[in-house]
């Protein structure tokens, strides 16, 4: 008898277990179904209101069931506006009847005319999210967010991967940087600089003279640096980045055109390691960063070019961008694009205390010199 009881529970168990499966497997169905994932999200800031514009996936689309078929566009581009950030995309969700669904985030872009002066307000809508990801990627639009969000990568398809794919091989080149929310705000915070990615959306229709333009549908044009809550009018080209690039995270290698004896050529090498300190000389700190790179590949030389002579003229290129860049933005416009103040606070913390409600004072009072070996594959 009690066997046949056990049996009985046994049984009963099983059904109850599966049917709680198939319930919940259900209501998870209805819930994505009820969501808008959001992968990219574009802020402009336009008659004193955000506008923001969200590349979400469209589980019903086309292209969703048929992952070969790439021209078929599983994307749908919503937007609104309001007062903050948050209460566009409480429009977004009343226009589309769904609620937005940060936790696939991977790419934030601003236009030009947002200011940054207030970042917690800016990222409110986020920061209080636990599934947003801290390493979403940040760019800037050339012209808007909005003209960046709506591009067709494809003939008819948008794919959040191309942006961020874009960013990671220029960074992986020392043409730019990667820029994370992360990034943003601890950079900020030492710093009050941030440095950051800059992209272009191509018209693929015909210039004036009615020839295809030939462009890219997506390129880097640059890299911008937001002082104080602006973006400077300076930049930083992609030709003119390696001595600032190779000394951050991310970027590996870095191809330089050389004037050799020979003629102009092309010279491609890769970070073998990078050191960053504050050393103290004459009463003065001096910001000492050292860089060890590895030339792999002389390209475009047709006549022999001693390796001596390539390493040499790598290493000053690299010293001269370095101290371009030094000048142009931390002397010029108190920029700390190099990440000084953070080593300062490391080496010297009483010095940056005392100085840390004037970041520009302490910038001033610090020299920099670049030291690099480059030695030849």
């Amino acid at each position: 008898m009690r066997n046949n009881r056990f049996g009985v529970f046994a049984v009963l168990f099983c059904i109850s277990a599966i049917m709680l499966s198939v319930f919940s497997g259900n209501s998870h169905t209805l819930e994505i179904q009820q969501r808008l994932l959001c992968h990219a999200m574009g802020i402009d800031f336009e008659n004193g209101e955000y506008s923001v514009t969200i590349q979400a996936f469209k589980p019903s689309g086309a292209g969703s069931d048929t992952p070969v078929d790439i021209t078929k566009s599983n994307i749908e581009i919503v937007s609104a506006s309001g007062k903050t950030v948050s209460e566009a995309l409480e429009k977004c969700e009343a226009i589309k009847g769904k609620s937005v669904f940060l936790g696939h985030l991977k790419l934030i872009c601003f236009g030009r005319s947002v200011d940054f002066s207030d970042p917690q307000r800016l990222f409110e809508f986020c920061l209080k999210d636990k599934t947003v990801y801290l390493g979403v990627g940040v760019c800037l639009s050339e012209t808007t967010a909005k003209e960046l969000m709506g591009l067709e990568l494809t003939e008819s398809a948008l794919s959040t991967e191309n942006y961020t794919s874009v960013i990671k091989k220029n960074a992986e080149k020392s043409r730019t940087v990667k820029c994370t929310l992360l990034d943003f705000f601890s950079e900020r915070s030492c710093t009050n600089s941030v440095v950051l990615p800059v992209l272009r959306a191509n018209s693929k229709g015909e210039d004036n003279g009615g020839k295809k333009n030939g462009k890219p549908p997506l390129e880097l044009t640059s890299t911008a640096v937001i002082k104080d809550g602006r973006v400077l009018e300076k930049r930083l080209l992609s030709e003119e980045s390696a001595g600032l690039c190779l000394l951050r995270k991310g970027c590996e290698e870095a191809d330089l055109v050389l004037d050799l004896e020979s003629g102009k050529s092309s010279v491609r090498a890769s970070v073998r390691t990078r050191k960053q300190r504050i050393t103290e000389e004459n009463g003065r700190l001096v910001y000492t960063p050292k860089l060890t790179v590895v030339v792999h590949k002389i390209k475009d030389i047709v006549t022999t070019v001693e390796p001596e002579e390539v390493a040499g003229e790598f290493a000053d290129e690299l010293k001269r961008q370095f101290n371009k860049a030094y000048k142009e933005f931390v002397v010029g416009e108190n920029a700390d694009v190099f990440g000084i103040c953070k080593q300062i606070r490391c080496e010297y913390p009483g010095t940056f205390l005392e100085n840390e409600q004037d970041v520009g004072l302490l910038l001033r009072a610090t020299d920099a010199r670049l030291d690099v070996e480059c030695l030849v594959e």
